[in-house]
């Protein structure tokens, strides 16, 4: 069933001269396994790029979705249809014994040997007993043209829903999250022939690689990175390295890391930088 109000989006044309006016209407719904399995292994592929062949990320699939009380999905086309977007947390410590968690949490504590700081912080976290210093993780991902508009509402479900968790006694009161996102990077020659009016807020974080300007896929990170304890941009395992003779895009991952009760400003930035069409 969808969870809210659906959100509307006016698609202007392109040309002037186009008149047309195409609306396209977001249900925000709870995970479904029987209809959305295959979309959300997809978008995990895409979350982690190259190295989504290092994960079994069937099982990880499954564990997002048999979470139907906190997290939700996009769609277009009613509750059946495919998942355009999701957002879930994951708590590290409840599903310790994970076998594909376990490889994940591993992968992510090498990538943060970049920053020794980080690396202690998360290491720290996951070693904790205390019941009320759980750490989350956030697995989210959308297809490469659904709006930002759509994640306000998103991570507002997601703080509502992991509240009502807490209340119900269930293993969400997290002390800190831990937030996965993608960025990519040009090199001069493709920086430079973009005009300046298509280009993206440059990210202001940690990168592995020295040279080149780093963007946000998302542009809903910045919000996250202003409350952020530590971001830190890195180069994926498998990334085939660049040759001058190379073209497109070389595409890294993102980590980031807030205190829980954080999430609330979070949302706020979110829903000031992107509201829903007028």
């Amino acid at each position: 069933m969808p969870k809210r109000k659906t959100l509307q989006e006016d698609k202007a044309p392109e040309s002037d001269s186009d008149v047309s006016i195409v609306d396209v209407d977001f249900d925000f719904c709870d995970f479904r396994p029987q209809t959305d399995y295959i979309a959300i292994k997809r978008l995990l592929q895409q979350l982690f790029h190259t190295d989504a062949s290092l994960f079994h990320l069937g099982a990880i699939a499954d564990l997002v979705l048999s979470q139907d009380d906190v997290g939700s999905t996009v769609k277009t086309d009613g509750v059946d249809s495919d998942p355009l977007a999701f957002l879930a947390v994951i708590n590290l410590h409840e599903h310790n014994n994970h076998p594909e968690l376990g490889v994940l949490r591993d992968y992510l504590l090498s990538k943060l040997s970049a920053n020794p700081d980080f690396q202690k912080t998360v290491s720290t976290l996951l070693e904790s007993d205390d019941s009320g210093h759980h750490l989350g993780l956030v697995l989210g991902e959308r297809v490469y043209n659904m709006p930002p508009q759509v994640m306000p509402p998103s991570y507002k479900m997601l703080q509502d829903e992991i509240q009502w968790a807490i209340e119900d006694n269930k293993p969400y009161r997290f002390s800190h999250l831990l937030i996965l996102s993608r960025v990519f990077k040009l090199d001069d020659s493709e920086e430079e022939s973009i005009p300046p009016s298509k280009k993206r807020k440059t990210a202001q974080t940690s990168s592995t690689r020295s040279a080149g300007v780093v963007h946000s896929f998302h542009p809903e990170d910045s919000c996250i990175q202003k409350v952020a304890l530590y971001s830190l941009d890195f180069t994926f395992s498998h990334q085939e390295p660049r040759t001058k003779e190379s073209f497109g895009t070389d595409i890294g991952g993102r980590i980031m890391l807030i205190a829980g009760d954080k999430l609330g400003e979070v949302v706020r930035d979110m829903e000031a930088k992107f509201p829903p069409p007028s």
